[in-house]
């Protein structure tokens, strides 16, 4: 998984100037600031500070060293501000992954867990990987390895960049995992084309920040250039087809990729085989109600608002819900790319 450096440099560089103003530097604590002004988003940093040669490595603050910062090993700080939030130690990180893991496996279902669930997890410094690796200015996240043995036996390891933040870490923990996903399933001399197989690790990570309400990190992972545009095609394609069929596509798909043209003629793996994706069977709408201008539905004791898509616990396992509309007395529904109406159950 990787990203465009240039996202490190986030100090904004309007400035104001002022003969006297209320504002004190959020650096070096001066103030109040007269002249020229920088604002972050900690708020504003003197025109001193901001000539800094250090910054955070994560929201470009200008840092001073020793002043309450952290430094990574391969010499990126880390700002007082995002620090609390920064994972720094692989046992927090294994935790991050194992959580999305389970996530993953909630929202697409059983058959998302690993035959060989043992999964060795550790941190890496850019130092490590991306400034020897030559990447044309690209940074490089997390990297996953699976090696198979003579009988089959699969054993996994991921690395992932340390000093990120946790929503960050936990995005990339799902690329990396679904990739591991995709060495113990996809069918062997099975080809797809470089974009797409990334794309369909950045669904697991865009699915998986929708489910824990981050809509800042799904735009990040839409706008991210890393697959060339192919996320938006497979968002779409998992909004109209669903989830499932993408991984059918994965295991047994007979073409290399699954661009927008080709996507119009394209049968699901599941079709060919004659297994069908069933919508779940125990969905009740019993109740909405209004939320300033928002109707709500409820559903399984959960409220949806229309464009809303939340996991449902059910008899027969898990399953990703989406709310399309609300009517009187009726809520337009799809799950397992299936749409359906479901009527308002009254109490007797």
């Amino acid at each position: 998984m990787r990203l465009l450096a240039q996202i490190f440099i986030l100090l904004t560089t309007v400035a104001a100037t002022a003969a006297e103003t209320n504002y004190f530097c959020v650096v070096c604590g001066k103030g109040p600031l007269t002249g020229r002004i920088w604002m972050s988003k900690w708020g504003a940093v003197c025109d001193d500070c901001y000539r800094l040669e250090n910054h955070c490595s994560i929201c470009g603050l200008p840092v001073r060293p020793g002043d309450g910062c952290v430094k990574t090993g391969d010499g990126r700080y880390i700002c007082k501000f995002d620090k609390p939030d920064a994972v720094l130690d692989s046992y927090t990180a294994r935790e991050i992954f194992a959580a999305a893991r389970r996530g993953l496996v909630e929202l697409y279902g059983g058959g998302f867990a690993l035959n060989f669930p043992d999964v060795t997890v550790n941190l890496f410094d850019v130092d490590y990987w991306s400034e020897k690796s030559h990447n044309d200015g690209l940074h490089k996240f997390g990297f996953s390895s699976t090696r198979r043995s003579p009988s089959g036996v699969c054993t996994h390891e991921v690395v992932m960049l340390s000093g990120r933040l946790r929503a960050e870490l936990a995005a990339t923990a799902a690329h990396e995992y679904t990739h591991l996903w995709i060495n113990e399933n996809i069918a062997p001399g099975r080809a797809i084309e470089p974009d797409t197989l990334e794309a369909v690790c950045e669904l697991s990570a865009y699915t998986l920040m929708g489910a824990e309400r981050q809509p800042e990190m799904q735009k990040k992972i839409l706008e991210n250039p890393y697959t060339h545009g192919k996320i938006k095609t497979l968002v779409t394609l998992a909004e109209s087809r669903g989830v499932t069929a993408i991984l059918d596509w994965v295991k047994t798909g007979e073409t290399a990729g699954l661009d927008a043209p080709a996507a119009a003629n394209w049968k699901p793996a599941s079709a060919a085989t004659g297994r069908k994706t069933q919508l779940p069977a125990d969905l009740r709408f019993t109740g909405f109600f209004t939320l300033g201008t928002n109707d709500v539905a409820i559903i399984n004791g959960l409220g949806f608002a229309p464009g809303e898509r939340r996991s449902l616990r059910l008899r027969n396992g898990t399953a990703l819900v989406d709310c399309r509309e609300i009517r009187a007395g009726k809520v337009l529904v799809e799950s397992n790319g299936i749409p359906t109406v479901l009527e308002l159950e009254r109490s007797k």
